[in-house]
């Protein structure tokens, strides 16, 4: 399908043609991938960081979008139904490839003081304030989730992960080869690492902490830590 800049898109999530959804958990190198992912047009909605839930609930709202005022014809039996658009958001969104990456809790609280865009923080305070009141792994972005963990962007009203592949950030390289033969080649990534800021010091995060603010981000990021194995 060929479109333009003013066709109308999901989200910078989704890429219908690839059926394929990326969950965009904040500094966890999403620009990285997105960029290689996104379809040309205007998103539904531009926040690039939803999480699964809504990406589900928005693909209803697109094929609703898509199909208000396109009755050319009377009489017309043919135009799908509420019912008919919500079974086929349901089909798209089982049937896609949903895929998401985590990164260590430690070196991203650091990536988080650090970061040149949202909520810049390191020249208002001290990295063991920060720890401190960091409670949410999305409190320093412009659309705050209050997600406590990353593992919150994938889950289900019942707490289960439904997508169908997690990588670590750490392990890109391995992670695109595994994505293109789970998609059968309908996706395939290039490991470039973009929205780098050269400021940070996440690269050697180990430095910033002292044993209190390492305990601190290991007390509140438990959940995560465990089920993905992280270790400082």
């Amino acid at each position: 399908m060929v479109r333009s800049f003013f066709s109308l898109i999901v989200n910078q999530a989704v890429n219908i043609d690839k059926e394929v959804i990326f969950i965009g958990i904040p500094k966890t190198g999403t620009t990285t991938v997105r960029d290689q992912l996104m379809q040309r047009g205007k998103p539904l909605v531009s926040n690039p960081h939803l999480d699964i839930v809504q990406i589900r609930d928005l693909i209803y709202l697109y094929l609703l979008k898509e199909n208000l005022g396109t009755n050319k014809n009377f009489p017309n039996s043919n135009h799908p139904t509420d019912s008919d658009l919500r079974k086929e958001a349901e089909k798209m969104f089982n049937s896609f490839f949903k895929f998401s990456a985590v990164r260590n809790p430690w070196a991203r609280t650091v990536s988080m003081y650090f970061r040149s865009e949202g909520l810049q923080l390191k020249k208002k305070m001290s990295f063991d304030e920060f720890c401190e009141n960091h409670m949410y792994a999305s409190d320093t972005c412009k659309h705050p989730t209050r997600h406590r963990n990353q593992y919150d962007w994938l889950c289900s009203e019942d707490g289960e992960i439904i997508v169908d592949f997690v990588y670590k950030v750490e392990d890109f390289e391995n992670a695109i080869v595994e994505i293109s033969n789970l998609t059968n080649g309908r996706l395939v990534l290039k490991n470039e690492m973009r929205n780098q800021n050269p400021k940070s010091k996440s690269s050697d995060y180990r430095s910033i902490y002292n044993d209190r603010t390492r305990k601190i981000i290991e007390r509140r990021f438990e959940k995560y830590i465990d089920y993905f194995k992280y270790t400082f």
